[in-house]
């Protein structure tokens, strides 16, 4: 409830007062008796969502957020106006009802709105803003009344257009929140024990902020305050039975074949104000908490949309092992419990098209998106949880709120191409750093050219300059947010790589020793990364010269920039490599690439391409990098949803480690004669893959050669000693 202040009956923010309001009124109230104070006394904010249609027509809708107020005591305000216009289509027909629809047409924000208050209304006037496309100025004013203890509304809204247009809507008060969806929880009968969800009090861990405000936080209570409306759809949860112990982890290609298989259950279109969850118990990473993969095949063919649609849960990951049933007894289950609610937190807010925050620039940031321990090393130990409010940072709340509906809806624009503030900045990809950064990053591929269809890999280093040794972050995978990498394409354009999965859990360190007392290359690391297929599609599809360049986000706040890494890929070497690149380039194949290789039906196509590169490009370097792939399709088992209404999980393929085997000796063959250096790392990868492959298939003599013929190859490459050493441990080991 709002009771008017006895102040004079207009307060301005932002306008010009009206010299003649103080006499005005003053003669009022010697002319009229006072009135009483529960007069236009408001219940609750103006803030909110408001629907309607244009006053003169129903073809035309607007979905309207006004955020000038606070709607809670932890709902911070934004102090802008967004909204979303929609066309508006009818069928008539006999005897019927009619069937009404409608088509999203664009968004657009006031990004500073003049409020002007009285005591029974509020107007709001400013200038719009469109997202997209080429528009008159516009300006809004839009008045919202309120009677004697009711809620604020309807609005009445208008647009006026530089020329004269003019447009109003009529448009009524639909929620307190800006934006409504749900999410579908499922989980896997082994972790199907309480909590399912979690329910989080922020006092119950004694490293807290001393101004937090003491209230229990669930996941709805989290995107709640932040202006989302988010309606968890629990009891209609699907139990998958994964009590085989075939099912001891989940793998990447796993996971996304029941995405897949979840999706498909769902009617209607995409996009939509839709998310689904999945709690599993353990990925193959034992590292990872929570992991969001959103790049689907089910919905008008692999890759196409929807994407930011779901995200996985691992409950038995170490960060869970102490969550207690009911209330937290100690720090320890309180902050299991806190972790819990965090991940899940974390992994849905990246289905809104929010990047890490390190990744915005914002490394500092008290955020959801943020993860402790980067901020820890930055600011000192056990510091986030002692700062942090349990809230998305002001810059993710206007972008969640108020982006533009494509950029924020799930299976909207691609994840994290999208609008307003969670853009990155191509800048980024060629700043340039002044004095002596403690890293080098170096981006290296000799020599720097591809065949087309070839996969796109390249090998990133760092080391350590300093006297000192240095800890660093070797996930270097993009999808583990240390490592970012942008791509400038032939005709110009920069575009920032964006794995197919985005990934959380604990970081996995390693010491640099100091340049000056370094004998073995212990100083520094290096990381083969595929760019060969991203949330875009593949980035490399026409011939031509692309630029490569990355950022290092590492501990303590270490930011590295690499070198400019040119490369080349050719022109197809034949008429039949056309056709064939027809069939190479899509997303099927693309995923498959970026899963590590998939034995799902959804992808089925994509690993007969694959294959099909494999054997009849053996003796180049197209069939020998398709042919790694297929190590992962053919050399494990598979499990999937086959009855998504039971939750039956069965395993439907075995694995086939001799197929495996078989198809990548051409390639084996073509690593160890080559002369490329750039072949090394997978030359080295290749060989740890068939020696598990030749284990499983009881050929331990085998993996012993490959292993000995690896190691003696490198060295006579001079490859660094503690590499080789590496290869001894494992041929001892196998």
């Amino acid at each position: 409830m709002s009771i008017p202040s006895e102040e004079p009956r207009i307060a301005e923010e932002h306008g010009t007062p009206d010299p003649m309001s103080a006499y005005t009124e003053s003669a009022q109230e010697k002319a009229e008796p006072p009135l009483p104070p529960w007069f236009c006394v408001r219940l609750g904010p103006v803030s909110g969502r408001y629907q309607g249609y244009q006053t003169t027509n129903r073809t035309s809708a607007l979905d309207c957020r006004v955020d000038i107020d606070p709607r809670g005591g932890n709902s911070p305000v934004t102090n802008r106006v967004s909204g979303d216009f929609h066309d508006v289509f009818t069928i008539q027909l006999p005897g019927r009802p009619p069937i009404i629809w409608r088509r999203y047409r664009e968004s657009w924000i006031i990004d500073a709105p003049r409020a002007h208050w009285s005591r029974c209304d509020v107007t709001i006037t400013g200038e719009v803003r469109f997202w997209k496309g080429t528009h008159p100025l516009t300006q809004a004013r839009i008045r919202i009344p309120w009677g004697t203890l009711t809620p604020a509304g309807p609005a009445e809204i208008t647009f006026s257009e530089n020329g004269g247009a003019v447009r109003t809507y009529h448009c009524p008060r639909t929620s307190v929140n800006f934006r409504e969806m749900t999410l579908e929880v499922d989980v896997c009968n082994s972790v199907n024990v309480a909590p399912q969800l979690p329910a989080y009090h922020t006092h119950a861990h004694s490293n807290r902020p001393a101004n937090v405000p003491g209230r229990t936080i669930t996941v709805e209570s989290a995107y709640q305050e932040a202006g989302v409306g988010l309606t968890v759809n629990t009891p209609a949860h699907t139990i998958f039975d994964d009590a085989n112990s075939s099912f001891s982890t989940w793998s990447a290609p796993e996971l996304h074949d029941a995405m897949e298989t979840a999706f498909s259950q769902f009617a209607g279109g995409w996009p939509r104000w839709s998310m689904w969850g999945f709690m599993a118990g353990t990925f193959d990473n034992s590292g990872v908490a929570g992991i969001m993969f959103d790049a689907a095949a089910a919905f008008g063919g692999a890759g196409e949309a929807p994407e930011r649609q779901g995200f996985a849960l691992f409950r038995r990951h170490s960060w869970f092992n102490n969550l207690p049933t009911g209330a937290p007894a100690n720090d320890a289950q309180a902050a299991a419990l806190r972790d819990f609610l965090y991940t899940y937190v974390h992994e849905a807010g990246h289905a809104f098209n929010f990047l890490h925050s390190w990744d915005k620039g914002r490394p500092d940031s008290l955020s959801w998106m943020n993860y402790p321990w980067r901020y820890d090393l930055r600011n000192g130990t056990d510091t986030f949880w002692n700062r942090f409010l349990f809230r998305f940072d002001d810059q993710e709340l206007i972008h969640m709120r108020h982006g533009d509906m494509a950029s924020v809806i799930m299976g909207g624009d691609a994840w994290s191409s999208g609008g307003h503030l969670e853009q990155p900045q191509a800048s980024e990809a060629f700043s340039v750093i002044e004095g002596q950064p403690p890293v080098e990053l170096l981006l290296r591929a000799e020599p720097p050219v591809y065949d087309l269809m070839e996969r796109v890999t390249v090998e990133a280093r760092l080391r350590n300059l300093l006297n000192v040794p240095m800890e660093i972050d070797t996930n270097l995978d993009p999808a583990y947010g240390s490592m970012s990498v942008f791509i400038q394409r032939p005709d110009g354009r920069v575009h920032r790589f964006e794995p197919i999965m985005s990934v959380i859990g604990i970081p996995e360190t390693a010491t640099l020793q100091s340049t000056a007392t370094a004998t073995t290359g212990d100083d520094r690391y290096s990381h083969e990364i595929d760019l060969t297929y991203s949330r875009a599609g593949f980035m490399f599809t026409d011939p031509g010269t692309y630029r490569i360049r990355a950022t290092y986000h590492g501990p303590s706040g270490i930011l590295a920039i690499s070198n400019v890494l040119t490369i080349r890929v050719l022109t197809p070497a034949s008429r039949q490599d056309e056709i064939q690149a027809a069939d190479f380039f899509t997303d099927q194949v693309g995923l498959s690439i970026a899963l590590g290789g998939s034995a799902s039906p959804h992808l089925s196509k994509g690993l007969e391409t694959l294959t099909e590169v494999a054997q009849r490009h053996g003796d180049r370097l197209i069939g020998a990098r398709a042919a790694e792939i297929l190590t992962g399709a053919y050399g494990r088992a598979f499990n999937r949803v086959t009855d998504y209404e039971q939750g039956t999980l069965s395993r439907v393929k075995e694995a086939e480690p001799q197929r495996a085997i078989e198809l990548t000796q051409p390639a084996l063959d073509l690593y160890r004669n080559s002369s490329d250096r750039r072949l090394n790392l997978a030359y080295h990868n290749l060989v740890r893959k068939r020696a598990d492959l030749l284990a499983e298939a009881d050929n331990a003599e085998q993996a012993q050669r490959e292993l000995r013929e690896l190691h003696d190859t490198l060295e006579q490459r001079k490859v660094r000693p503690n590499v080789l050493d590496q290869i001894r441990m494992r041929q001892e080991k196998t």
